[in-house]
């Protein structure tokens, strides 16, 4: 289990050990769009949203 945190240390969402998210869509979402820079807390290394979200997004099909 890997945990995405913020620039203070809070918890953002949850993700398991090969990056899948499980939990926190939404706050990492909304993170993402005030423009928070988000770490993995484990490793301290930037995440790169733009990958994260194109990955959840195709799993989830189009909708209208």
């Amino acid at each position: 289990m890997k945990f995405i945190v913020d620039e203070a240390g809070e918890i953002i969402a949850q993700a398991t050990d090969d990056h899948t998210l499980i939990g926190g869509q939404h706050r990492l979402a909304v993170a993402a769009s005030l423009g928070k820079i988000l770490f993995w807390r484990d490793t301290g290394e930037p995440l790169n949203l733009d990958n994260f979200f194109k990955h959840y997004g195709s799993s989830r099909g189009h909708t209208a």
